[in-house]
């Protein structure tokens, strides 16, 4: 498995040489900076240059793939300008879920509020109603599972908005998170880290009305 800090650590001197004053900042992000990375995780990296032409993508690309187990490398990359007008509503995980390495993201951001972060809970909610209600209507068997999987890790980072606006607390990672949980939140993390054995126990109806009846409280705006 990839040792993230020395991967990271020999991924800035060559980004820095390439780029040069170009570089304004590198962070990692997802499973290796949450601590639950495994064998099959990406290593999410974030990179900011100045602005980024399909060049730059390529000479990128290029420095990744020649990584160790560069294949894993995923992420985000973009220009300054870029990231400062994207919609605040994904920004706001976006950040308290990247650590720097080079450079310090908020400088490169927005204000983020609040109700940024709301809007970040409802619109992550919204997609999983949609979702969840598409393909328990019209998806095959093995499509419904590969959603739920995909769906129950999705409704993760929008628990982790809602916990922090209900305590202003921003979990680390599930296992943090699980300790302020009850009830069917508790159930859809737990669910989340393991679904086929989630599944030997509930039927896949149980697992999509769990998932939809918490998904709406959240769109409604029903407290914690």
């Amino acid at each position: 498995m990839i040792n993230a800090e020395t991967w990271m650590a020999d991924l800035l001197p060559q980004l820095q040489q390439t780029f040069g004053a170009r570089l304004r900042y590198l962070g990692l992000q997802g499973s290796y900076r949450r601590g639950e990375a495994t064998e099959a995780s990406d290593i999410d990296v974030v990179v900011l240059l100045d602005v980024v032409a399909l060049e730059d993508l390529d000479v990128y690309r290029a420095i990744v793939r020649a990584m160790p187990e560069g294949q894993k490398a995923c992420g985000f990359i973009g220009g300054a300008g870029d990231i400062f007008h994207w919609p605040r509503h994904e920004l706001f995980a976006f950040q308290k879920d990247t650590e720097d390495w080079f450079g310090k993201l908020e400088d490169f951001l927005p204000v983020i509020t609040d109700e940024d972060a709301e809007d970040s809970a409802k619109i992550g909610a919204a997609g999983l109603v949609h979702l969840l209600t598409h393909t328990y209507l019209y998806a095959d068997a093995e499509t419904r599972t590969l959603v739920l999987k995909d769906a129950y890790k999705a409704a993760f980072f929008v628990m982790l908005v809602r916990r922090y606006l209900a305590s202003g607390v921003f979990c680390r990672n599930k296992k943090e998170l699980l300790t302020g949980l009850e009830g069917s939140e508790k159930d859809i993390i737990a669910a989340g880290l393991d679904l086929p054995l989630w599944l030997a126990a509930h039927t896949e109806r149980q697992c999509y009305d769990t998932l939809l009846r918490w998904c709406k409280d959240v769109l409604q705006g029903r407290s914690l």
